[in-house]
């Protein structure tokens, strides 16, 4: 019983993948939407570019360790690889040479990363559950 709790809660580390993926994305790119939004109403909202800077950077490489604890639990390399050329690409960008097209590839990477890797765990998830039966 303890060890299906434990896989249980190892199965949600995918999902957190994805949820933290689209933090990034959401920090990269919905401030602006946010900003245009709350400039209809007059509100002026002023983000400081470097604390966006962190922030994105922050959820890449909370994405990319929750790939990796995906990892650990499929085996599969595809979306780890794939979800840390994403985050060095954000993070290159970020702090040594920006560019939006270039952000915007890395933050497309690290979601397909993070829903590559949610997928094959759920699949292996899912044969491993009928196998036992």
């Amino acid at each position: 019983m303890a060890s299906e709790g434990g896989s249980k809660a190892a199965r949600k580390f995918p999902y957190y993948s994805g949820v933290t993926a689209f933090l990034a994305f959401i920090a990269c790119n919905g401030l602006i939407l946010v900003t245009a939004v709350l400039a209809i109403f007059r509100i002026a909202l002023s983000i400081n570019p470097h604390v966006q800077g962190v922030f994105i950077s922050l959820f890449a490489i909370l994405t990319s360790v929750l790939i990796y604890k995906g990892f650990k639990q499929h085996h599969k390399i595809g979306p780890l690889l794939l979800g840390g050329i994403g985050t060095l690409v954000i993070i290159l960008t970020m702090y040594i040479s920006y560019s939006k097209l270039i952000e915007s590839a890395g933050l497309l990477a690290l979601v397909v990363a993070a829903g590559w890797n949610w997928y094959v765990a759920r699949r292996e998830g899912f044969t491993s559950s009928l196998g036992s039966e």
